[in-house]
Order: structure tokens, then C-alpha cells, then sequence
């Protein structure tokens, strides 16, 4: 019955998103994931029109947006909490979303039969036979199908089976992102709210359900371990002569709910597909988080191959197609990620005031370069 299964790698958003949509489109999605059960980390997560978009294509948007928060703005702002630019972000026919990550896989994966879902299934490599991909796991697991997709994340073992074992580009920055039932004094409804210092940042949004997530980032080297004092007090340090909310956030936050990242992406030069195998999401593009786009194209991604998978008969072509749709819009996106990402590592207090005086200057630039981005409807 290997006629219409597509084998899937990797059961996290871009992998439970793809296999929603094919099942959709009449395939037969199977997809294997490495961990013992299906749980997102991570926190929280904007989700723009252009994947609002998506979640309404498949049906979603209404469950969304009852675990969900509405977004209505994108404030920039000082250290201090001098507002820079503020992006009106509810102009279009497709609401803005903050939602946390569990609760996104979860309506994703919800909605595809569980069987469906293999757990506990480490890739190990792949062979073509007479048109079709067998794919072997770690465990003897031999599977057949007539196309694979490798949906396997940043180090993604897939792509190191067709394109090599290259590693991620780390790109000096290290990211926390916290969860927490506090709200402080000086968050204002419906707002993403960004401050912008010396060579360090720090963000806060409302998710559904009463949460609010933070996130901060700061230059540093790769794999640099946690403070001696820990991570919660390191981060009141380094935050504490800041708009008055930000140390408030920290504060407020356990310990076990701050998780740590290093940031990588990879130069968006390489194409992504071979026969009838290709990635998508991270494996494919893995870009910077500055743009908040990682989760929102690989929601993109996972509606597209399977629209490509549809009109075409032929994978192989299905593949050529869904990239050729794709890597202009991703190589984009990795591209203005990784721009962002270097106004944000000034350190010098005179390009930091020169920073935050073009921004203001710039306002209407960034606010359409924005809209642009969302705007996109794949």
C-alpha cells in the first residue's frame, strides 16, 4: 500500500503541519519521530497573517484562535522604554496569533489520525528502489513509500543523508525564553513589545490562556554555559537597569521555565531536494528568530509541498516545484533574519543612539517592510 504513503521525518510543527495537509489532499502521511512521545518545548510563538493564512486553509484558524491571544501591534522600544516604531499588525483580512508552541502542534496533530505518528524512531539512511524511497531506522524499522520528507529540524539527519553533513552557521547570539502567569504593570494589551540595548535585547507577548512569554538574546560565544549564580539571576543582572517590566518578567519566572538556545542558520545558497526526497522548515531554511518567522514558513512549507504533491503525479516534479515556490521566499526571509540579528549586536552606547534614531527615521520603512512579509499569502 506504499502507492500513496509519503514518509515523513520529524514530528514537530512542520512535520505535524505536513502531515495535516496531506492527509488533506488524499495521501497517506506516516511520520516517524525520534522521541518517545509528541510534545513541542520551546514557548511561545507569533504566528503572522501569512500563517494565520494557512492555519484558515486548513481549517484551524477558528481552534487557534481560542487558544491563541489577538496580537495587534509591534512596538519597538529603547532599553529604557522609549518607543521607537510601533507596527499597526492588524490590518490584515487574517488576525496576528500569540499561541504557545504545545498548544500549536497540538491542533495540528490533533486532527491527523494517531496512527499516523510512530514514535521512538531514530532515521538512519535511505535507498532508492524502482521509484520508490525505503527509509531505515535505528531500531531495523525498514518503511517503503513513494516520496520522503525531511521535516527533522536544525541538525537535520535527513538532509545530511542527501546533502552532507555540513553544520548550521552559529551566528553569535545566544536566546532564553520564559513562560509565566505574571503580567506586568507596564505591558500594554495586544502589544509584542521589543526593547533594543547594547548588544542585547529582550521581547514580551501575551499567549493564550493568561501566559505571558518573554524571550532575550545577547551576543556571546557558542555552547557558553550558564552563569555560575544561574540562569535566572544572570539574566536579572544583565536586565536590571531596564524598563521597569523586563527584570519584573524575570523575576516572576521559575527557574525550570527559562530555557536557553544557541542561534544558527545556514547561508540560503543550496537547493534542498534530491529525486523524490526533499525538507522543509528548518531542515531546509533554518533562519534567525528576528523576524519570527521559523515556525510561520514552515507552516507554509508543509501547505505548499502538499499542493505541489496534488498537481503533479510525479514526486520528483512535485519537489522541483514546491522548491522553486519556496527558496526565493525563504532565502529572503534567512537573509533580512540575519540583517535584523546585526542591529541588535551594536555595543557601542554612540551606535546604540544611532541605531535607535534611524529606526525612529525609518519607521514607515520597517513598518512596510513588515506588512510585505505578511502579506504573503502561499
Amino acid at each position: 500500500m506504499a502507492m500513496n504513503r509519503i514518509i515523513i521525518i520529524g514530528g514537530g510543527i512542520g512535520g505535524a503541519a505536513t502531515a495535516l495537509a496531506l492527509s488533506r489532499a488524499s495521501f497517506e502521511p506516516v511520520v516517524y519521530e525520534r522521541t518517545k512521545e509528541l510534545r513541542e518545548v520551546g514557548a511561545g510563538i507569533a504566528l503572522w497573517a501569512n500563517a494565520t493564512h494557512i492555519l484558515n486553509q486548513l481549517g484551524l484558524l477558528k481552534a487557534a484562535k481560542q487558544v491563541g491571544y489577538l496580537t495587534t501591534n509591534y512596538q519597538f522600544n529603547s532599553q529604557r522604554g522609549k518607543e521607537l516604531v510601533n507596527v499597526a499588525i492588524n490590518e490584515f483580512e487574517l488576525p496576528v496569533i500569540g499561541i504557545h508552541r504545545a498548544e500549536l502542534h497540538q491542533l495540528l496533530w490533533r486532527n491527523v489520525p494517531s496512527e499516523r505518528f510512530i514514535l521512538g524512531e531514530t532515521f538512519e539512511r535511505f535507498e532508492h528502489k524502482n521509484n520508490q524511497v525505503h527509509a531505515y531506522f535505528a531500531s531495523g524499522l525498514g518503511v517503503e513509500g513513494k516520496a520522503l520528507i525531511g521535516a527533522d529540524g536544525l541538525r537535520s539527519r535527513v538532509r545530511a543523508a542527501i546533502l552532507g553533513d555540513e553544520s548550521p552557521t552559529y551566528r553569535n547570539f545566544k536566546t532564553w525564553r520564559g513562560l509565566t502567569d505574571y503580567i506586568p504593570s507596564g505591558y500594554r494589551p495586544g502589544y509584542i513589545q521589543e526593547f533594543l540595548g547594547g548588544g542585547k535585547g529582550f521581547g514580551f507577548m501575551m499567549l493564550g490562556e493568561g501566559k505571558m512569554y518573554w524571550y532575550a538574546a545577547a551576543t556571546a560565544i557558542e555552547a557558553q554555559p550558564d552563569a555560575a549564580i544561574g540562569r535566572k539571576k544572570e539574566l536579572e543582572m544583565m536586565y536590571k537597569d531596564w524598563f521597569l517590566s523586563i527584570p519584573e518578567l524575570i523575576t516572576a519566572t521559575d527557574e525550570a521555565n527559562i530555557l536557553t538556545m544557541d542561534l544558527y542558520d545556514r547561508p540560503p545558497t543550496q537547493s534542498w531536494s534530491q529525486q523524490n526526497i526533499t525538507l522543509l522548515g528548518d531542515a531546509a531554511h533554518p533562519m534567525l528568530p528576528t523576524m519570527g518567522q521559523g515556525a510561520c514558513t514552515a507552516l507554509e512549507d508543509a501547505y505548499v509541498v502538499a499542493k505541489c504533491l496534488k498537481e503533479q503525479a510525479d514526486p520528483i516534479a512535485a519537489f522541483q516545484q514546491y522548491e522553486s515556490l519556496r527558496f526565493p521566499r525563504t532565502k529572503s526571509i534567512v537573509e533580512q533574519s540575519l540583517q535584523s540579528s546585526k542591529m541588535g549586536k551594536l555595543s557601542n552606547p554612540f551606535a546604540v543612539g544611532l541605531r535607535n534614531t534611524f529606526m525612529k527615521v525609518m519607521g514607515s520603512a520597517i513598518s512596510s517592510s513588515f506588512k510585505s512579509l505578511h502579506a504573503y499569502r502561499a
